[in-house]
């Protein structure tokens, strides 16, 4: 027995450095796009990042960013690896999870267990969703780790009988409260296997109770332990505060002290009178809380005031409504309206307090809308046109026409489990079929096995697939082995071990499709959201472990053990981790990229000196806090994101220095845009009809005389929008002084700026723009990101001027006649020297592996490049135009992945041919051509009755080959022309 633990021991060991050196060797060298950027500054200043935030990982990555010795462009580095780490150690804990389950079948047999263990942990090594979080900084490989650790525990309580393991659990289970709430659904898993472990025989009214035990335990983990304790130590600060005149916080110093007296007086009742299950039950609730109490770092760092402090949770309050999210909403869950369904009434919910200079104030009434029409298990309710738009085409639905119960039912098992669940799981386990994101197409986004037949029931015919599919990285063919193991260790575990397969099949559907009951998605995600499952992924993989005694147990039948347990070992490591990792190996190989933090500087570089830089959303804001953060990178631009510009917490911290940047000019006070003031001014006609200074309207919205207001049906008065038609006056003197416009230019600059305002009501955020740009008055540059929505240009489009990746706000006068939106227009002296001498594009080059976002990015690029040379030839600065479309070629990806992608070519072949670059230019054109003709010819290959489905597709491919013919015509190279002419006719032929 101890040479098979110390053997299980040091094979567990191999496995965890065998994962570490996959990890690291395919692990991301710097910061990575999404919530990572975030993350990493975060962690590095212990900073606050978005609800409801990860202090433990954050305290963690502050060690792993230490390792960086004073380097900063190392921390990144560091913090990756911790998710490299504790993904490897999360595979070493599901090895011994593998063998302790097989050995109670095994009990003779250790090297069954052992080589079980093997497999079904490197099978999630290499799995899909697991091997994406283990390369980047991002909370879900500790999360996971935890929740391995809490499995694996339970399985050494029921083994040792020693109940301090449930101590142990109840500790980890308090911890990984501080990086992800995923964890806590294991809990009826433990539950489960406790049950097991105390009953002789199961009954189903056992299961039942069994169930709701772990239901409760739940709730008193989600509800009372994370939200309730805080929101009670809230209403006791409330009351030391507001009443007894004490500081803030010492209601809750009071309430903690309570709490522990309260904990302790527990315990020590349990021992003295013997109360074995009350002092177990309240130990393991101190344990939970100590746990827990890492969230003390959010509260103490966010009164420390640091540069990321979102949703400043500096009080009791504050923490409560972090911790809650929100400021992401609600959605109902079993009872609630359809996307259709129109409000009847509002009901007050409660009242939102904020913290005032020594009180606490009340910020507003907490409303609800009441619906005349709700539905039982409402899963099609999100309101916003592009999900109406959506609903009713998955469920066909005529215009006008309200979903039935049957018709939503159909929607969360078509959409929400098989779409957003079931292919996630089938991408892991079956293959896939690329790495575009997917919207319900048959040509992105799918799982797919390899298997012909099988691939031909779900999606288009597979005979002579596209390249847009074989030549993308993500086309992962696992022909369903591993899927086939799990399922053959599945009914093996059934036959053999019932209660064990139930344990791991409720372990598989609360970490899997429970989170999809629970989440009750809106449809067109922003990215693919396979990472929230892992955990059921996880639980697979147990079961792909059984495979190998089940195949064993088959072959023994026909030799002997000993080769039957190698067969079995063989052939479960290649259908399972061997294929899926050389199928993966590309698509997951990250070394050598640095594409977002390329992407981040290049952003801050498209700006000038001391710029204010309008973004929006995860990507367009997360690399570009890193680099200021964390590398020191151009913090003289205020990154300001329109986002969060409606919390008052947050326009406070613009209004403070912060790295080489002044504060913010906005000239409102904090009672102006405090929470709970100014959120909403609705526009009413006023019948205006010249254009109104954008000051002095800013004096009327932000005025608190009632006689600016518009008064309300209960006799309040509300601030609201008088007038769309809005106005600056421009100080040409005042502009070229602060070297907006320069002394040559003075004749371009209009004598004022006039616009409309595209919206029918201003938030707070559009508030702030407006201030911004009355007190600003030149003396700072104003950019707005290229990728943002359009709501956030405040209808300035005609004054915006691309200088890289960024629109500078300019007050320039346009010629007649020149129509072109603000993607055309450039100021191009500027955007040439940032784009040939600030931007570095290096990492295109040498990543191993371009994602989806670093291709978006790839092609915007290629966008503004093709802008800018088209406007330097009409400027008659041809050298110029030349120089960028070479150093473009050089330095910029062009493969291409999409029909989107040749529209985007045909442009840049066009710009080749005028800049005399020819070679480069019949390179592209043919490389085109080829991709083009592949494309069309499988569409064509699947029928007419097709065609229209992929419509836009073929139209914009035949259109592209057409533009590629005549341009390759019109520069004289005729051979090329008529290799092209020779592909657009034959598919012409084919869809005309």
């Amino acid at each position: 027995m101890n040479g098979f633990k110390k053997l299980n021991n040091l094979t567990g060991w191999a496995v965890f450095l065998f994962s570490l050196t996959i990890y690291w060797l395919t692990m991301e060298p710097t910061v990575s796009f999404w919530d990572c950027g975030e993350f990493i500054a975060a962690a590095d200043k212990l900073q606050i990042g978005h609800q409801p935030g990860a202090p433990l990982f954050l305290m963690i990555g502050k060690m792993f960013s230490l390792l960086a010795a004073g380097e900063p462009d190392k921390v990144a580095y560091w913090i990756n690896f911790s998710s490299a780490l504790f993904s490897a150690s999360t595979v070493m804990f599901l090895y011994w999870t593998i063998v302790l389950l097989v050995a109670r079948v095994y009990k003779s047999e250790s090297f069954v267990a052992i080589a079980a263990g093997i497999t079904g942990a490197l099978a999630l090594t290499f799995s899909d969703t697991f091997w994406f979080s283990a390369a980047e900084a991002e909370v879900y490989s500790l999360s996971i780790l935890f929740t391995a650790i809490v499995f694996w525990s339970a399985l050494m309580w029921e083994r040792k009988n020693d109940d301090r393991w449930l101590v142990l659990i109840a500790f980890i289970v308090g911890l990984s409260i501080g990086v992800h709430l995923l964890s806590l659904l294991v809990i009826p898993a433990v539950v489960l296997i406790g049950y097991f472990k105390k009953t002789a025989r199961a009954t189903p009214f056992g299961l039942l109770k069994a169930i709701g035990l772990s239901a409760l335990l739940w709730v008193l983990v989600q509800y009372v332990v994370i939200q309730y304790t805080v929101l009670v130590a809230a209403k006791f600060d409330m009351f030391f505060v507001n009443q007894l005149n004490f500081g803030f916080g010492s209601g809750v110093l009071f309430f903690l002290l309570l709490l522990s007296a309260g904990l302790v007086a527990a315990i020590m009742y349990s021992v003295r009178h013997k109360k074995y299950v009350l002092n177990l039950g309240v130990t393991c609730l101190t344990f939970l809380y100590f746990g827990f109490s890492a969230y003390a770092l959010i509260i103490i760092r966010a009164n420390a005031k640091p540069d990321l402090n979102l949703s400043d949770p500096d009080n009791a309050y504050g923490l409560y409504n972090y911790l809650g999210r929100t400021n992401y909403g609600s959605r109902p869950l079993l009872f609630g309206p359809t996307f259709d369904a129109q409000p009847v009434d509002v009901k007050e919910t409660g009242v939102e307090y904020r913290r005032g200079k020594d009180k606490y104030e009340v910020a507003g009434e907490k409303l609800d809308y009441v619906y005349g029409e709700n539905m039982f298990f409402p899963r099609v309710y999100s309101s916003k046109p592009h999900h109406i738009q959506f609903y009713q085409q998955w469920m066909r639905l005529a215009e006008g026409e309200t979903p039935s119960f049957m018709k939503n039912l159909k929607f969360f098992f078509t959409y929400q489990l098989d779409f957003m669940y079931w292919r996630y799981f089938f991408w892991n386990f079956a293959g896939r079929q690329n790495d575009v994101q997917g919207y319900a197409g048959k040509m992105e986004g799918n799982w797919l096995s390899g298997i012909k037949w099988l691939d031909n029931m779900r999606l288009e015919k597979q005979q002579n697939l596209p390249p847009s599919i074989t030549q993308n990285e993500g086309y992962n063919r696992f022909y369903a082995l591993p899927l086939v193991l799990g399922v053959v260790g599945l009914v093996f575990m059934f036959k053999r071990s019932r209660r064990d397969a139930l344990v791991v099949l409720a372990f598989f559907f609360m970490t899997g499709p429970a989170i999809i009951l629970y989440l009750n998605q809106d449809p067109m995600q922003v990215r693919e959201r396979d990472y929230a499952y892992v955990g059921s992924f996880y639980a697979f993989a147990i079961l792909i472990g059984f495979a190998i005694p089940a195949i064993k147990a088959m072959l023994q039948r026909v030799s002997k053990p000993s080769l039957a347990l190698v067969a079995a070992t063989v052939t479960g490591l290649l259908a399972g981790p061997v294929i899926m990792g050389f199928e993966g190996w590309d698509d997951h190989n990250r070394s050598g990229k640095t594409t977002a933090l390329e992407w981040a500087k290049n952003y801050l570089n498209s700006c000038a000196p001391n710029a204010i830089l309008i973004t929006n959303a995860d990507n367009d804001t997360f690399p570009l806090w890193y680099v200021q953060q964390v590398e020191g990178f151009r913090t003289d631009v205020r990154v300001v994101n329109y986002q969060y510009l409606s919390s008052d917490d947050y326009i406070d911290q613009l209004k403070r220095p912060m790295g080489k940047s002044a504060p913010l000019p906005v000239s409102m006070d904090e009672s102006k845009y405090v929470q709970g003031r100014r959120d909403f001014m609705r526009y009413v006609d006023y019948g205006i009809q010249d254009s109104v200074e954008l000051g002095e309207l800013l004096s009327v919205l932000t005025s608190d005389n009632n006689e600016d207001k518009l008064p309300m049906n209960d006799g309040s008065y509300e601030n609201f929008l008088p007038t769309r038609k809005l106005k600056i006056a421009v100080d040409a003197a005042q502009v070229i002084q602060t070297g907006t416009v320069a002394e040559k230019d003075k004749d371009k600059i209009a004598p004022r700026m006039e616009w409309e305002f595209n919206r029918n009501a201003v938030g707070k955020a559009d508030l702030v723009i407006f201030d911004l740009l009355a007190t600003n008055n030149w003396k700072r540059p104003v950019y707005f990101a290229s990728t943002v929505g359009e709501e956030t240009y405040v209808g300035l489009d005609k004054y915006l001027y691309l200088e890289g990746f960024a629109h500078r706000l300019l007050p320039l006068k346009r010629s007649a006649g020149d129509d072109r939106s603000k993607t055309e227009v450039t100021n191009s002296d500027v955007m040439y020297h940032n784009v040939m001498n600030r931007f570095d594009q290096r990492g295109y080059k040498t990543a191993r592996y371009l994602d989806p976002e670093s291709r978006r990015i790839a092609k915007g690029t290629w966008l503004i490049v093709n802008t800018l040379s088209a406007n330097l030839l009409t400027e008659n600065k041809s050298h110029m135009a030349r120089n960028l479309m070479l150093k473009s070629v050089k330095e910029l990806p062009l493969k291409i992945y999409s029909i989107d992608d040749t529209l985007v070519r045909l442009q840049t072949a066009e710009h080749l041919y005028l800049t005399h670059n020819a070679n480069a230019a019949d390179q592209l054109v043919k490389q085109t051509a080829d991709f083009l003709n592949a494309e069309l010819a499988y569409f064509g290959s699947l029928g007419s009755d097709r065609f229209l489905y992929y419509e836009r597709d073929i139209r914009a491919g035949l259109f592209v080959l057409n533009k590629l013919q005549l341009l390759t015509a019109a520069f004289g190279k005729t051979e090329l022309s008529n290799y092209v002419k020779d592909r657009f006719e034959k598919q012409k032929a084919t869809f005309i």
